[in-house]
């Protein structure tokens, strides 16, 4: 790894390399103007392939030394660039078309834009053509690796599954830590609606923006400081992920097709012992046991291989994506729509997802009017597999093909799957085929917005916006399943619906007075509602699986189940922000929020949330103006507030429920108790940020970048608290504690070669530090639960969010050891030495400790485009270094619950014996006495990795003159085509905890290397 770190750095210092100037110089002036003739201020001029070069000035003139046969490229924020060839000219007047087509120098913020040299706080601004490229099911995968201080974490790489993004660090322990997304000026609430089956135990964690095509995204920003975010006050402490839509622009109809095909498939499967490898080794345990060996020579001789049940589970999987576009537009109105289909098989059998989608974007805009319509609808179908975390016969496919007998086989010769009960555990295959799971979610999203100019300078805005989700869940399982022979068929059925409406009401004033003061006002109102409900209804005991769950009045009336839910929650705001720039040179920017949420106690319905920044565009000072290899240089600094509401309705009120049954008068009754405490005092988490950076250019931008430095505390902690039993409680939700995330991070844009021959560099380099300061008193916090373990991460002051807690392994007692002199007096030969961390001369709790952490040192990426004439490459690599993943699979194989569960082949085939003295593996046989817990620095392990995530071949067919072709392009595509790390299980980036910063690897869904070929047209 060190390695390619220091190949990188060689990389980077390339773009510095200057090429070859001719020798004959001569000086140009000229003009730059806009397509309405008006001067341009501030355009880049400089000499193709050389480092002269210089900008206009307010009138738009410019001056230059070239050779007389150069090429000089005059480039701006907001225009398309344009290559002049002098020949022994020295006067050129060049006009510019304006780029209506992206947003180039414009950054999309809350509530508005700002040109990018004017942002005051730290905005990451990734636009289309730098997203990941192939199979991206969603606008998190765009963007993962993309962004400095954005840690994007695939929690299941199942199509469709959960994406997990932290924006520098987590803030909470009991509240949500992901960020909020805003499509198009409408916030959604990013929490899914599909319903979890309580009988298939999937435990899967959808994405809730799969609703959304990437290809329809033309830009992503995100909002990382106090400055950007207090505008969305009680919403921003985790930042916000601003999602913009492609847009039409004037001209003529324009039509484009994309189709792709990709085949998936699972790089590596866990090591598992072959099935003469697992009957020689209980053998060789029951000898040591004194035991007669279970299996004969010829038995072992004869079974082979035995059941890969990893291969038996996983496949080549396919994948397609069409998309076809319409987009164009007259002098005021322009339109965007789309269509969608996408249909994507998993790498496990009977998992996949399809999504049927639609866009409309319309724009009208004239003097005194704009008005708009953005509306997105789709059709998503999961088909889930049995997965997540649980044990035993409710463990899922994965966890059964890695542990089950692999002396059984898939099917017996009467065609039945083959079973045993002396695991417990079912036929992996038999689980997935005979487990019916489906899903269809309907959402419909978009807003309608008008803006009047009362004046040119003064506006008003109205936004209506609306997210209606409706999501149908069906499961059953049939009887051929272990988990259902004593159920005879299990079946549920659930409906989930969310609702989201938005009202916004903004006035806007901008006015520039002298030439020198430019402001912009900004006050608005807005409110927002969130409606959710489900119900849900099972049966048991059916008579056929022909059924499913279509008719659950075909189960056993004794064992029908129903439930239902509802909930409301609300927001209330009022916002205002003011720009103000001085000489273009001085910028200060001053906002605020105040926000009512029904979520909390009546003390503290409403909330405060302001900020302020400041920024001085130091290369528009006159002593850098013959500093002509600086391009730009901003200083920026920001401090600010903002909050976290999102824990659920309600936490702040007396809640009633469901309570025990009595029989009055022979009628059965179920009675009705409260099942919460009340905390009237209930508020938000605070979380306030300093943000200090600096945005720089060289060589007319051909290196660029920016650099921030940025603290960040919360306070006030939603923190869910143990109470006394004597309340007829157990817990209740308290502000309480603190927590801190401090870090910087870099970005680098190159442009290393110009055309014909073209190459570009970008990197950006992230290092948080987390840190819990305050638990309101309490020692510490101990979560996590999946499988066997248990409380396998600790909460403590001084210490990362979620540690991983346990015992050191020292390595392994030998013969030779005075044994019964250690802290382990009755331990034997071949079990783990642990280590006596407070030197007390036993092994006890006290001697758990921490083990490592789930945030990383730092990380990385780096991509570099290549293009030469209709040719063009790109290739992604990624990188996280210092992060700790607890290995459930390593745990549960070396101390097995069953004895006649498969095991790791590592940790056995190099076992300790009394022949094979090792150090590193125990002897097998499960220890007398139990000193510690399989919780220890072995199970934690490191997961580091460099990643070549994305692969991109191109190639574009010129289509000068023809009539009916306006652009086409053929493209392949490799996505995660290898990782280099030292973790032992399927994927090193996996958590099996979903959102939650908890991170742990139990049965993962495995990431899959993806090939992609497609092709582009547009008519």
């Amino acid at each position: 790894m060190k390695k390619l770190l220091t190949w990188i750095s060689v990389l980077l210092l390339v773009p510095f390399t200057v090429m070859s100037q001719s020798t004959q110089p001569v000086t140009t002036s000229g003009k730059v103007a806009s397509a309405k003739g008006e001067p341009l201020e501030g355009i880049s001029v400089f000499v193709k392939g050389s480092r002269k070069g210089t900008a206009t000035d307010k009138d738009g003139n410019y001056s230059i030394s070239s050779s007389s046969d150069a090429t000089l490229v005059f480039s701006g924020e907001g225009f398309k660039r344009k290559e002049v060839r002098l020949i022994n000219d020295n006067a050129i007047t060049v006009t510019l078309d304006q780029e209506v087509a992206t947003l180039a120098g414009v950054v999309v913020v809350g509530y508005g834009t700002q040109r990018k040299k004017d942002v005051t706080g730290s905005v990451s601004s990734i636009t289309s053509k730098d997203f990941n490229k192939g199979m991206q099911a969603s606008v998190d995968q765009l963007i993962s690796g993309r962004a400095p201080g954005v840690q994007v974490t695939q929690s299941s790489a199942e199509p469709g599954g959960g994406v997990s993004i932290r924006i520098r660090g987590a803030n909470s322990i009991n509240a949500n830590n992901e960020p909020l997304y805003v499509i198009d000026g409408l916030p959604i609430d990013n929490s899914p609606v599909t319903p979890n089956s309580p009988i298939t135990t999937d435990g899967a964690v959808r994405n809730p923006l799969n609703a959304l095509n990437p290809a329809d995204i033309e830009s992503v920003e995100i909002l990382k400081d106090a400055s950007a975010t207090a505008i969305y006050g009680s919403r921003g402490a985790n930042g916000v992920v601003m999602i913009t839509t492609k847009k039409g622009a004037k001209g003529a109809l324009n039509v484009t097709y994309n189709a792709s095909g990709s085949l998936q498939e699972v790089p590596n499967t866990i090591p598992m012992l072959s099935a003469q490898q697992y009957m020689a080794l209980l053998n060789d345990l029951r000898a040591t046991q004194n035991q007669q060996p279970e299996f004969m020579e010829d038995q072992i001789k004869a079974v082979g291989n035995g059941t890969n049940w990893q291969k038996e589970v996983f496949r080549k999987a396919y994948a397609q994506n069409q998309q076809l576009s319409f987009s164009g537009g007259q002098e005021k109105l322009n339109y965007y729509a789309s269509l969608n289909y996408m249909n994507q098989d998993g790498v496990v059998i009977s998992s996949g997802i399809k999504r049927f989608g639609g866009r409309v974007n319309l724009a009208y805009n004239d003097t005194k009017f704009k008005f708009g319509i953005n509306l997105n609808t789709s059709v998503v179908k999961d088909d889930f597999v049995p997965n997540g975390v649980s044990i035993n016969e409710s463990a899922g496919v994965i966890n059964t093909a890695i542990f089950q007998d692999p002396t059984i086989p898939v099917r017996n010769p009467d065609g039945t799957y083959g079973q045993t009960q002396i695991v417990n555990l079912e036929n992996p295959v038999a689980l997935a085929n005979e487990t019916y799971d489906v899903a269809e979610t309907n959402r419909t999203f978009g807003n309608v917005f008008g803006e009047y100019y009362v004046i040119p300078d003064l506006s008003f805005k109205v936004n209506f916006g609306a997210d209606r989700q409706s999501s149908r869940r069906d499961s059953y399982i049939g009887r051929q399943t272990k988990r259902a022979q004593g159920t005879n068929g299990d079946a549920d059925a659930q409906v989930n619906n969310a609702n989201n409406y938005l009202v916004e009401l903004t006035g806007r004033y901008t006015k520039t007075f002298s030439n020198i003061h430019r402001f912009e006002a900004l006050l608005g109102y807005t409110y927002q509602q969130f409606d959710y409900n489900s119900l849900q209804s099972g049966a048991q005991n059916f008579s056929s699986d022909a059924l499913l769950d279509n008719n659950l009045a075909a189960g056993s009336r004794s064992t029908f189940s129903v439930g239902s839910g509802r909930s409301k929650n609300q927001l209330q705001s009022y916002l205002g922000r003011i720009n103000y720039n001085l000489q273009d040179k001085y910028l200060l920017t001053v906002s605020a929020r105040i926000d009512g949420s029904s979520k909390f106690g009546e003390n503290n319905k409403y909330g405060f949330f302001p900020s302020v920044a400041a920024g001085w565009r130091i290369k528009e000072e006159q002593f850098l103006k013959y500093f002509t290899a600086l391009s730009n240089l901003k200083l920026r600094a920001s401090y600010g507030l903002t909050g976290n509401q999102d824990i659920g309705s309600y936490k702040s009120l007396v809640l009633l429920g469901p309570q025990g049954q009595a029989i009055y008068d022979g009628t059965s009754y179920v009675g009705i108790s409260t099942i919460q405490l009340p905390n009237p005092n209930l508020k938000w988490e605070t979380t306030s940020q300093l943000n200090v950076g600096v945005d720089f250019g060289f060589f007319n931008g051909r290196l660029s970048g920016t650099l921030d430095y940025f603290y960040k505390k919360t306070s006030d902690l939603l923190l869910q608290l143990p109470i006394p039993r004597t309340t007829g409680f157990s817990t209740t939700y308290k502000n309480v504690g603190g927590m801190e995330n401090r870090g910087f991070e870099i970005g680098i844009n190159t442009i290393n070669i110009e055309r014909p021959f073209s190459w570009r560099t970008s990197l950006n380099f992230s290092v948080i530090k987390n840190k819990v300061t305050d638990l309101a008193g309490l020692p510490y916090i101990l979560q996590g639960e999946a499988g066997f373990s248990k409380d396998f991460t600790i909460i403590q002051k001084g210490a990362p969010l979620n540690s991983f807690y346990g015992y050191i392994v020292d390595g392994v007692f030998q013969e030779k050891d005075n044994i019964a002199g250690s802290a382990q007096p009755l331990s034997k030969p071949g079990e783990y030495k642990y280590r006596d961390v407070n030197n007390d001369g036993q092994i006890t709790t006290a001697d758990r400790t921490i083990l490592g952490t789930p945030f990383p040192d730092f990380t990385w990426g780096i991509n570099n485009d290549f293009s030469y004439k209709g040719f063009s490459l790109s290739f992604f690599f990624q990188g996280v270094q210092g992060s700790s993943v607890f290995n459930l699979n390593r745990t549960e194989s070396e101390n097995p619950n069953s004895f006649r569960r498969n095991r790791l082949a590592e940790s056995y085939t190099d076992r300790w014996t009394p022949q094979n003295p090792t150090n590193k593996n125990s002897s097998g046989i499960a220890p007398s006495v139990a000193y510690a817990t399989n919780i220890n620095n072995r199970a934690v392990e490191d997961a580091s990795y460099v990643r070549l995530k994305n692969v991109q071949l191109g190639y574009s067919f010129p289509f000068k003159n023809s009539r009916v072709f306006k652009g086409a392009q053929v493209y392949v595509i490799a996505q995660n085509l290898f990782t280099i790390t030292n973790y032992t299980g399927s994927d090193p980036e996996v958590s099996a905890f979903g959102t939650s910063n908890v991170r742990a690897d139990y049965n993962a869904y495995p990431l899959t290397k993806i090939y992609t070929a497609g092709i582009n047209v547009t008519f």
